[in-house]
């Protein structure tokens, strides 16, 4: 009787670890931009130039309960050129492309009149065409500041916006631009393509660490009943 015990605790212990699906944990992936849309070579607008730093981070992770993603935008110090020197470069906007949802600002720069999904796509360098225009009030968003966004909705995931971000990169917009790159005529921005997505890590959200939790307690508790 306590052997056939034991063997019930096991099984149900192992149903329990068994039923922390994938699904289950948190995707996180992150997105450096370096490669820019020459605007000194304005006549050909498919030229591109690839720093060898990175002028802002994007960190998409999924919100606990798969109801949309967390944008963390990170807008690094770096030298790229800027129209006031003492003032440096600012990130404009975020663009991507995705389903539809709701914005919000969690921290950080805030967000301009208008942001968030248009049905209606925004049309941007050499025809990417974005839904969502996540865009920054003046000139708030200054190097080395962060910003900590989400965008909620049905089908909004970490998974799915990095996998269309392969065929429609996330663009970032950066303002204050000076030196060659620099048009009065588009505003003094450059547009930024992010590059491919790397995924960080896959994080248990906190109902699966409960879940694990279970299971490896009931296998501990066989374990000693089959000790003693």
């Amino acid at each position: 009787m306590n052997q056939l015990c034991r063997q019930t605790m096991v099984a149900a212990a192992l149903a329990v670890l068994g039923s922390v699906s994938s699904s289950a944990w948190a995707d996180s992936y992150t997105i450096d931009f370096k490669m820019f849309f020459n605007t000194a070579t304005a006549d050909n607008p498919f030229d591109t130039k690839t720093l060898n730093y990175s002028v802002a981070k994007l960190t998409i992770s999924d919100l606990a309960g798969g109801n949309g993603v967390q944008l963390a935008l990170t807008h690094n110090n770096h030298t790229f050129a800027a129209l006031s020197a003492s003032e440096g470069n600012f990130v404009d906007a975020l663009w991507l492309k995705g389903p539809s949802g709701a914005l919000g600002n969690l921290s950080g720069a805030s967000l301009a009149a208008g942001a968030g999904y248009s049905a209606k796509p925004f049309i941007k360098d050499v025809g990417y065409a974005y839904n969502w225009n996540v865009d920054f009030s003046g000139a708030s968003f200054a190097e080395g500041q962060s910003a900590v966004l989400t965008l909620t909705g049905a089908g909004l995931s970490a998974a799915t916006l990095t996998t269309i971000a392969q065929q429609t990169p996330i663009m970032l917009t950066l303002g204050n631009v000076g030196s060659t790159y620099g048009l009065a005529s588009m505003g003094n921005t450059v547009n930024f393509v992010g590059g491919a997505p790397m995924l960080v890590t896959a994080v248990p959200e906190p109902a699966t660490y409960a879940l694990m939790g279970l299971g490896l307690v009931g296998l501990v508790w066989a374990r000693r009943r089959h000790v003693a």
